[in-house]
């Protein structure tokens, strides 16, 4: 199912097409925006959205739905928000869209904004079973909100938008009194705001919107990365330069250009919020608005069915997704997901690696065989591949890139350093992938008939064996064939034999299982 979100901001307009799996997931499969501005006249004077602005606004509008129309979208969700909110006519404008371009527009409070950037934030932002304060720092109004992975527990939306806080800037370069001005607004109507925040609590602020990431960009390069912590004094230097220099200098810095009087004001604002907060990073977040009206449509139309709600674990629902995606065989990778925990925590004085580690040693068996999507043969490489190239969220790039040789040395070749993609991991991330695909082959082989009969596994360290104790049901010859086949690097990296014994299943502890279930 495609789906259109189109957002009528007050300083842009954004478009958002996306494709809804059956289980929920989303994939953006387009954008488009454009920065139209209503608010330079929806807030002074009378208040009104003019006539040039009308026409603008429906060419755009126009287009989007082009767009919308050559992707097949089967649904459309349209918002408008705060200056159309604030506008004398922006009723008339909400009819004039309508007839002009076909959008239906429907004008949003700001606590229904608040919500939605918070749906659209939980589906990117890695909360880390932490919860954050979520700020969206927009032309009209600024949205906090404080929310988890599950659900929120305090929104608020203020009248400070930086095209209104431009109305306040009277000089260029900004003169240190407006920019004292400036900040000691922006910090009192923020506190005046905070109370409820406070009570909710957070551990870390998130920044959405254009104006955020503007600053990310000055900051941290073209390239910053979502998540990656903005520190407070790198925002506040930046702040700095703006204010020292005209808008034609600030324009040789990269800036957007019709962003080159906001950005000024937005950079006081922001800095503002993380001190009245306390705050002394910001991390960035891609998704918003659009993306929270996306998943309200799809949570108030598809009840059931969003994955996010399964696994509000940014990791884990992904590894989730990508497994649904190829078409997994759920039980086969549950069972060798659940059995190589059990003989990585049993190795654990042997390789002394991380609980995080292990946990990346779950993801990889539950992805191991995701190549098999492409085709059965070569699918080592195959997953390889696939997980290189599909958009993981939540991990970063040498987690990647162990995830994605740990399942192309499951089966067939081990690692060495001739492999190209091998040989350029770090020397200690060429040591994890060996233990952690070795603790794989061997897993993988304990269920080599797909039919779950290895109950418990256990470890007994020797100083020239390591005893596997399999509590079995069934006839287990071929799983303890398929693990004999694959123990050649288990046996080198732990310098002992493997050795495979079966026993009663009573007495053994149970093996820990996998917090992940495919179906």
């Amino acid at each position: 199912m495609k789906i259109a979100a189109i957002d009528v901001g007050t300083n842009s307009f954004h478009l958002l097409i996306a494709r809804v799996g059956m289980e929920g997931g989303i994939e953006i499969l387009d954008r488009a925006k454009d920065m139209v501005r209503l608010g330079e006249t929806s807030f002074q004077g009378p208040g009104m959205i003019t006539s040039d602005q009308f026409v603008r606004a429906a060419e755009v509008l126009r287009g989007f739905k082009r767009l919308i129309d050559r992707h097949e979208c089967d649904a459309m969700t349209a918002t408008a928000t705060s200056a159309v909110r604030e506008a004398q006519n922006g009723p008339e404008f909400v009819r004039a869209m309508r007839d002009e371009s076909g959008i239906e527009l429907r004008v949003i409070r700001g606590d229904e904004e608040a919500q939605l950037i918070y749906l659209g934030a939980r589906s990117s932002l890695d909360f880390g079973g932490r919860r954050a304060l979520i700020c969206d720092v927009g032309g009209g109004s600024v949205e906090f909100v404080v929310g988890d992975a599950r659900e929120s527990y305090a929104a608020t939306s203020l009248k400070l938008g930086v095209l209104r806080l431009l109305e306040r800037v009277t000089s260029d370069p900004i003169s240190t009194d407006d920019r004292n001005r400036l900040a000691n607004y922006c910090h009192e109507r923020v506190e005046a705001a905070a109370a409820p925040i406070r009570r909710a609590g957070f551990d870390f602020v998130a920044m959405t919107s254009g104006t955020a990431y503007a600053l990310g960009d000055l900051i941290l390069g073209k390239s910053n990365l979502p998540g990656r912590p903005v520190p407070f004094p790198e925002v506040l230097r930046i702040e700095e330069e703006l204010c020292t220099r005209p808008q034609g200098e600030r324009a040789r810095l990269g800036i957007d250009p019709k962003r080159l009087d906001s950005i000024v004001p937005g950079a006081i604002l922001i800095r503002s919020i993380l001190e009245v907060f306390h705050a002394d990073a910001m991390v960035l977040c891609p998704s918003a608005l659009r993306e929270g009206m996306i998943a309200d449509y799809v949570a108030r139309n598809r009840p059931g069915i969003q994955l996010i709600d399964e696994y509000p674990d940014l990791r884990r629902r992904s590894v989730v997704a990508l497994c649904r995606r190829c078409n997994v065989h759920p039980g086969h990778a549950e069972q060798v997901a659940r059995l190589a925990l059990a003989i990585f925590r049993g190795t654990r004085q042997l390789h002394s690696l991380t609980n995080a580690d292990g946990e990346l040693l779950e993801f990889a068996a539950l992805l191991h065989d995701i190549g098999y999507h492409i085709a059965p043969s070569r699918h080592h490489k195959h997953g390889e591949y696939l997980i290189a190239n599909y958009d993981l969220k939540g991990f970063s790039a040498e987690e990647i890139a162990v995830l994605a040789q740990v399942v192309r040395y499951h089966r067939k070749a081990t690692p060495k350093e001739s492999h190209e993609n091998f040989n350029r991991l770090a020397p200690p991330l060429k040591r994890k992938v060996r233990i952690l695909s070795a603790i794989l082959r061997v897993a993988d082989g304990l269920d080599r008939s797909y039919g779950r009969q290895v109950r418990q596994v256990a470890c007994e360290l020797g100083d020239k064996a390591i005893t596997l104790r399999l509590a079995v049901v069934g006839d287990p010859a071929l799983e303890l064939w398929g693990a004999n086949r694959k123990r050649d690097l288990f046996e080198e990296l732990f310098a002992r034999k493997m050795k495979l014994e079966l026993v009663d299943e009573e007495p053994m502890a149970t093996s820990s299982n996998p917090t992940v279930q495919l179906r």
